[in-house]
């Protein structure tokens, strides 16, 4: 802080020039005060803006860990999901093999129950 200057109150000669000389010491000393006390308010300031650029930093930092979370357990999901769609797709393909196969036999069984036994050469 800027050191202030005394109020000189040593006699002057005469009420007009002494009257004028507090003056522009009560001046000066206001002046000083002010300036000291914008200074003060400018760092406090400073302080506050740093504080906040400091919070959005820390915030955005979180927002994209937590970012990195959610893609990563959504991935794990729709890896899940797409292994059971496999599984789910290969059981269906395979019972809709064998199914068939057993139409087939039974269409089969049926036909040379109607038609009789088949010649072989």
């Amino acid at each position: 802080m800027a050191t202030t200057p005394k109020i000189d109150f040593s006699p002057r000669q005469g009420l007009v020039p002494g009257a004028a000389h507090l003056a522009l010491d009560v001046v000066d000393r206001t002046q000083s005060t002010a300036i000291a006390l914008l200074q003060d308010a400018r760092g406090e300031i400073r302080a506050v803006v740093d504080g906040g650029i400091e919070l959005a930093e820390k915030t955005a930092a979180s927002v994209f860990r937590f970012a990195r979370k959610v893609t990563a357990r959504v991935d794990e999901g729709i890896a899940e999901t797409l292994t059971g769609t496999e599984r789910l797709i290969g059981g269906t393909v395979k019972s809709v093999r064998e199914t068939a196969k057993a139409a087939t036999d039974t269409a089969n069984t049926a036909v040379a129950g109607l038609t009789g036994p088949v010649a072989s050469a």
